[in-house]
């Protein structure tokens, strides 16, 4: 099945999570609440298995991820609140969960394995992927491949007989669903799993028919987790950044604008739609923010709450050096951070290792130069497209590609933003963004004690000042010369050459230094004792 195209608020400014991590908790969450709904009757118990050489096996407890599978097994999105007491939720609703660690191929860095068992006995197992960002995949359920993601309502046919006889029944049930976005087929020794998606909920009349067609043993559904579900037929109005700015020449546009037609065709939604609920991920994200500032959070990490104390020295002491509107894009960087670490309410930016960037050079610059909430929307928009040109072959995966695709990536989309703030052209948003690229090719992915805390709050602090470095240098006159989309594809190339011990695993840079390793030590004690 070919790749679905991005969408704004899927893949660039979502999800909203609970924090700390967009792969390691958001994903898992979602994972969970997808596994959930293939299981009848009342969940008793559920394994969650990691592969030992795997992504998850060093920071499952430090981002969460016990967290977010438990959150999503009982029944809840990544956003709700009470991913933060899963344990004792899970206890209160009578669930045993086990997590442990077994000896199979990470065919997938972010491979795991979920056993669930209801009151009857009854098992199911999937394979689930994690894919960066927020982003998931159902790999299979017991035993047979499939491709879930959790933009459609999914139906899964479990079948008995030959692949003949399940490719004839696929044909009947895509005859029923002629608008279906996708189906497949898969048997293996006489067993045979089909499933077919699409954008609404099945009806009783049809679910009924199925269940009466020969070969059907059960039938089960899925509902979408994303915000904006499939539309593998939409007709977008461009993919590449060459392809943005020449509709932007051919229709005088501005980008803002654009981002808007586009998410229109990816989505379906209103414009006002598209309006309404970008504002909403800038309140989201002040809100988180300037909590934050306040300090009165608790990290449970192996630092506090600094990013308060930086702005106030920074304002008021005679010493600190005055680097401008950086003072406010670099802290309010560091402070959304600090509050995802408290697994504070978040937007993945595009990722939950990014999430301060955003906040910090858009909305905390714009703050500063006292902006509106209409141009802080508009610049979102631009910043958000940028993002998703940039990604028309890949998503933003750090253990694909590094942190490079995280920080990095959303200082190039926040760099676009700002050219646009200061009233540059779509090209000067292009350029800006490809300078910021070139600043941080090849940083790599080391997260201290599995945390989301060092080097990532400093990352963020750093990849805010880059995007307002790289905005003011093309806005005076600087060339890049490298395109965007050729940027964007060496950015995506570089990251797969790093080796997979600088990709998100805690095996390599800051982690196996002396104090690395102390502080890991350290943070599994407080991780066990939660």
């Amino acid at each position: 099945m070919t790749r679905q195209s991005p969408s704004i608020f899927n893949d660039i400014v979502g999800p909203t999570m609970v924090g700390p991590s967009s792969s390691h908790t958001c994903g898992p969450s979602r994972m969970g609440y997808l596994c959930r709904q293939l299981l009848p009757g009342r969940l008793k118990k559920a394994t969650i298995e990691f592969a030992r050489d795997g992504a998850y096996t060093k920071m499952y407890k430090g981002q969460r991820s016990d967290m977010g599978y438990i959150n999503g097994l009982l029944g809840r999105r990544p956003e709700d609140p009470r991913l933060r007491k899963a344990f004792s939720e899970a206890e209160n609703e009578g669930v045993e969960v086990q997590f442990v660690i077994r000896d199979f191929p990470p065919v997938v860095p972010n491979i795991a394995h979920v056993i669930m068992e209801n009151e009857q006995g009854q098992t199911v197992e999937v394979h689930t992927d994690s894919t960066g960002g927020g982003t998931v995949k159902l790999l299979s359920i017991d035993g047979l491949d499939i491709s879930i993601v959790g933009d459609c309502y999914e139906l899964v046919v479990y079948t008995q007989g030959s692949e003949i006889q399940n490719q004839a029944l696929l044909g009947k049930m895509i005859e029923l669903f002629p608008d279906n976005e996708g189906s497949s087929c898969c048997v293996r020794d006489g067993r045979g799993l089909l499933n077919l998606k699409r954008h609404t909920p099945y009806t009783a009349e049809i679910f009924g028919k199925i269940k009466e067609m020969p070969g059907v043993l059960e039938v089960r559904t899925i509902s979408p987790i994303l915000v904006v579900p499939s539309n593998r037929n939409a007709s977008l109005p461009f993919h590449s950044a060459a392809e943005m700015l020449e509709m932007t020449a051919k229709t005088g546009k501005p980008l803002w604008e654009l981002a808007i037609d586009y998410e229109m065709a990816r989505s379906g939604w209103t414009r006002e739609k598209i309006l309404d609920y970008m504002k909403y991920v800038v309140e989201t994200m002040e809100s988180g923010t300037l909590e934050a500032l306040a300090g009165n959070i608790d990290m449970m990490g192996i630092i506090g709450p600094t990013a308060g104390k930086i702005k106030r020295y920074m304002d008021t002491d005679p010493k600190s050096i005055d680097m401008g509107v950086i003072n406010t894009a670099s802290t309010w960087a560091m402070a959304t951070m600090e509050y995802s670490s408290a697994m504070g309410v978040v937007l993945c930016a595009p990722t939950g290792g990014s999430a301060g960037v955003f906040p910090g050079a858009i909305l905390g610059t714009m703050t500063h130069m006292g902006c509106s909430m209409d141009e802080k929307i508009k610049a979102m928009l631009v910043t958000a497209i940028i993002g998703i040109v940039m990604s028309k072959d890949y998503n933003y995966s750090a253990e694909l590609y590094g942190c490079q695709v995280e920080p990095g990536a959303a200082s190039a989309m926040a760099a676009g933003g700002l050219a646009w703030v200061m009233g540059g052209t779509p090209e000067q948003s292009c350029q800006a963004a490809s300078c910021a690229l070139q600043n941080i090719l090849g940083t790599i992915c080391d997260p201290v004690a599995g945390l989301v805390q060092i080097p990532c709050i400093n990352r963020n602090a750093m990849s805010a000042a880059n995007s307002v470095v790289s905005a003011n240098m093309v806005m005076g006159g600087f060339d890049p010369l490298i395109p965007l989309d050729q940027a964007a594809e060496t950015l995506f190339r570089v990251g797969k050459q790093l080796p997979s011990e600088l990709r998100c695993t805690c095996a390599g840079g800051l982690c196996i230094t002396p104090c690395g390793q102390r502080l890991a030590e350290e943070q599994e004690i407080r991780d066990n004792a939660r």
